[in-house]
């Protein structure tokens, strides 16, 4: 496929499940999240019968949605049956009685007790750039944590580690909503502002996560957008304002907050925002036949 647009490469991959099999089944878990959604909505295109799991009930063009636990009778027996998994499921920012460990690993370990049966061809997870199982992180080790577990079922597992994601002006995403100016407001930045990333681009993710269903060698594979800058700037071209007015919230006094008000913000988010987030793309994008998308193209 070499050559290959984007587009063209992902029609052949779909044009290959519908091949390999009239209705390919895919259970995806965290659907109801910015890459689930969006990824839903695409295979909407194809032939294949997607099921969301989910913990609360929402709206999703899935032809199946499946409310309640992961380990739930009804949810085991679909992922038995199912001929892909795609794991999208995972928090960088739990909300109410949420935990890390609960988001980022009983729900792994609940896929994995029932991938222990039935005859899933392929595991796709999205990790996070920097996962570690040493990690004093508590998200970056219970990512890896989460990676070790799919990596133990034997089935062929896919693991892509992203940078930040950014959506489109129309559906930005929840870190590049945060950064978006308010009438008469600064723009508010964890640490300096001067930390790096490579914002990846939405729909990128989406492309990576269809052609790998068929395509590419199980493994874990960085993923980050071809553009490096600052959080600063990455704020600026966001509100598409070159002097746009900005205030940053040092990083002691952020550690701070998170320690003392985890609730509002906890500290393993304000580590990661604070840190760089950048990595190579350059096995994945050559595995996958990927072109990645410069955010300038998309703000612009």
């Amino acid at each position: 496929m070499k050559g290959e647009t984007p587009s063209e490469k992902e029609q052949n991959v779909k044009d290959d499940l519908e091949k390999f099999n009239e209705r390919p089944t895919i259970v995806i878990t965290g659907t109801n999240g910015m890459v689930g959604r969006a990824l839903l909505k695409r295979l909407q295109q194809t032939s294949a019968w997607t099921v969301a799991l989910l913990r609360s009930a929402v709206e999703l063009p899935a032809k199946q949605v499946i409310v309640g636990p992961f380990d739930s009778p009804s949810s085991a027996e679909l992922i038995k049956k199912a001929d892909y998994v795609i794991h999208l499921a995972g928090t960088l920012f739990p909300l109410d009685h949420n935990s890390y460990h609960a988001a980022n690993v009983e729900t792994t370990q609940s896929i994995v007790q029932a991938l222990k049966e039935g005859g899933v061809k392929r595991i796709l997870f999205l990790s996070y750039v920097g996962a570690d199982e040493t990690s004093k992180n508590v998200y970056l080790r219970t990512k890896a944590n989460a990676e070790n577990l799919l990596r133990g079922t034997g089935k062929e597992v896919i693991i892509f580690r992203c940078t930040h994601i950014i959506g489109s002006p129309e559906s930005p995403g929840p870190l590049a909503q945060s950064m978006l100016a308010k009438p008469g407001r600064k723009v508010g930045i964890l640490g300096r502002g001067d930390q790096m990333v490579a914002p990846l681009y939405l729909r990128d993710v989406v492309t990576a996560l269809i052609v790998a269903l068929k395509e590419g060698k199980p493994g874990t594979y960085e993923l980050g957008g071809p553009d490096k800058m600052t959080m600063n700037d990455l704020a600026r071209l966001l509100n598409r304002n070159p002097e746009l007015r900005l205030s940053h919230l040092p990083q002691w006094m952020a550690r701070g907050l998170g320690t003392l008000m985890p609730k509002l913000l906890p500290r393993p988010f304000v580590e990661v925002i604070i840190q760089d987030s950048v990595g190579d793309p350059s096995h994945a994008a050559h595995t996958f036949g990927l072109r990645l998308t410069s955010l300038r193209t998309i703000w612009r």
